[in-house]
């Protein structure tokens, strides 16, 4: 969680684990690192509004609202050219890799899936991404940040990208990610 994205420099083809009885393969991933959850969040003037006692609808709410960096449309466009399956969108905190008080499962997840119309996907992939930045001021995430003596203002927040892959089996497509 490191400085700022560029997915044309970190989208790479990984490869596929063989074994004698099965493969692996280990999906596109992708970070938006915190940088850009710091310029959203003071750009869009969330504090006031994160930080206070209002319910998670409206968070939510004014998240959606707000404008993430123009700079990452082009990126997420260039993603969309090598993953041509639904996408994951995970939180990626300093919390959550803290190893006495583990925020895993705290924070939002979201599935979008791959479609044709790349403008929609990118606005559902824009709006996803805002949802789970929004995800770290709800009531139980902050809830469980007074719980386990973390402090909200100081939570770091990346997001990962990922590739949700599948197998065919009969007539069923089984994802996984």
């Amino acid at each position: 969680v490191g400085s700022e994205m560029c997915i044309r420099d970190r989208v790479k083809r990984y490869p596929k684990l063989e074994h004698e009885h099965f493969a692996v393969t280990i999906p596109k991933t992708v970070v938006i690192c915190t940088d850009i959850f710091d310029e959203f969040m003071e750009t869009n003037e969330l504090y006031p509004v994160a930080l206070s006692d209002v319910d998670d609808e409206t968070i939510l709410k004014y998240f959606l609202r707000a404008s993430l960096p123009a700079r990452l449309i082009e990126d997420l466009m260039a993603f969309f050219d090598v993953v041509k399956s639904p996408i994951a969108v995970r939180s990626s905190s300093l919390l959550e890799d803290s190893h006495y008080q583990p925020f895993a499962g705290i924070y939002s997840t979201y599935m979008i899936p791959s479609l044709d119309d790349k403008n929609e996907m990118l606005r559902l992939l824009l709006d996803a991404i805002k949802a789970v930045y929004a995800s770290v001021f709800y009531a139980d995430s902050k809830a469980y940040m007074t719980a386990t003596s973390n402090v909200i203002d100081q939570e770091k927040m990346a997001i990962i990208l990922q590739e949700v892959v599948g197998t065919q089996y009969n007539d069923c497509l089984l994802y996984t990610s």
